[in-house]
């Protein structure tokens, strides 16, 4: 097998590994579907665009975390320089086997989370979102926010009690 397939079935494997975790950390910080598609799509560019240049990646889920804050950033910093539409708005459809009850509940709990989410410091919150929601380990979470495991894992206690008290006050 030569380089260049290897590199294609390698960036394939990564993908269908993390593209989830990506995105829901994406949309965790952007809250909209087309934008967080749109900023994951881009983290996989970029990570494609390095290993093609040949670029050592030792920790390539670390680099892709960071690479898709990196974006959040920018967004937020360009998101007043151009219009948005929503596209998640523009369209309600209706499925007949969806339970509604269920699904506002879903939607309400994960409102109040997302909320809550949103008034934690940015360090807690992503360290939260990659450790409970992407499900990645302590280690990764540690590598991604630049912190050793026992104070990451410090973090987290904290921004857990923090997200608590949030949630129980509304």
């Amino acid at each position: 097998m030569d380089n260049s397939n290897l590199k294609k079935e390698n960036f394939s494997k990564l993908y269908q590994e993390t593209v989830e975790k990506i995105y829901r950390f994406v949309y965790l910080k952007v809250s909209s579907k087309a934008v967080a598609q749109d900023l994951t799509s881009e983290t996989f560019t970029r990570y494609w665009d390095q290993v093609c240049r040949d670029k050592d990646i030792q920790n390539p889920p670390a680099f892709l975390f960071r690479t898709a804050h990196n974006l959040i950033v920018d967004h937020y910093r360009n998101r007043d320089k151009r219009p948005e539409l929503d596209i998640d708005s523009c369209f309600n459809l209706k499925d007949e086997k969806v339970n509604i009850e269920q699904t506002a509940i879903l939607a309400d709990d994960a409102r109040q989370v997302q909320v809550a989410l949103a008034q934690l410091r940015g360090d807690w919150r992503q360290a939260v979102s990659l450790y409970y929601i992407d499900k990645a380990p302590i280690s990764e979470v540690a590598q991604s926010l630049d912190k050793s495991e026992a104070a990451t894992r410090v973090i987290i206690h904290r921004a857990l009690k923090q997200l608590r008290q949030i949630i129980e006050e509304a």
